[in-house]
């Protein structure tokens, strides 16, 4: 698995990239608070895949009404707690994915930070 890429853009957002994981985030504010608030982003990038892969054969296996899986990664529940309402249907966590870690990365980056505005576009 390659390792997680981070970048400036010319436009001075945030570019963060591993495996199939290619996010934009840009915040605004003091520029001493936006700083901040990438390398928070920068940090908690960091195991974003690595920990969705752990639970990978979870995230890819369809809902069934009765059991609610068990998973250990924050944003493994997040993309859980997105399909459950439609578990009836055929779904599987990884409907949610891109939401998921775009919400969590964007909890990362306004983590005790004063922004102006803030987001995170994965994909």
């Amino acid at each position: 698995m390659n390792t997680p890429q981070s970048a400036r853009l010319p436009d001075g957002r945030l570019h963060l990239q591993h495996g199939p994981i290619d996010l934009i985030i840009e915040a605004c504010g003091e520029r001493t608070a936006v700083e901040a608030a990438y390398q928070q982003a920068i940090d908690s990038f960091q195991t974003v895949l690595s920990g969705l892969v752990n639970e990978l054969s979870v995230l890819r296996t369809p809902l069934d009404t009765t059991t609610r899986p068990v998973l250990h990664n924050a944003i493994a529940q997040r993309m859980l707690a997105a399909v459950w309402p439609h578990r009836a249907r055929f779904i599987t966590p990884m409907a949610a994915v891109a939401g998921a870690v775009a919400d969590h990365m964007l909890a990362a980056l306004t983590q005790q930070r004063e922004l102006r505005k803030a987001y995170v576009n994965n994909g």
